[in-house]
């Protein structure tokens, strides 16, 4: 789901270095955490931020779809050494209309 929004929907910038960062980006539901077991590797985490939107707002599309008992309630990006460098709310993923 990723890769086929990944490249319209976010403009990379030219990297001063051939390095770029691994991001994970996982999933948490009322009793689980979705481990990102691949991860992805982008130029920042502003990168990792707007790939994770994406998801998100698809998993919180099936889950309105679906009626879901336990919806995305929070998208967590982590870095290559397993820290947590961001966490989004899933109400965050909707657009500003809707939170209201």
């Amino acid at each position: 789901m990723i890769a086929g929004n990944l490249q319209s929907s976010l403009r990379f910038r030219p990297h001063q270095s051939a390095f770029m960062p691994r991001f994970y980006i996982n999933f948490r539901n009322a009793d689980e955490i979705a481990k990102d077991d691949i991860g992805v590797e982008l130029p920042s985490l502003e990168d990792a931020r707007a790939v994770a939107l994406i998801s998100a707002r698809e998993i919180v599309a099936d889950n309105i779809k679906g009626n879901a008992k336990n919806p995305l309630e929070a998208v967590i990006i982590t870095g290559e050494s397993g820290e947590d460098l961001m966490t989004i709310p899933a109400r965050d993923v909707l657009p500003e209309s809707l939170k209201k």
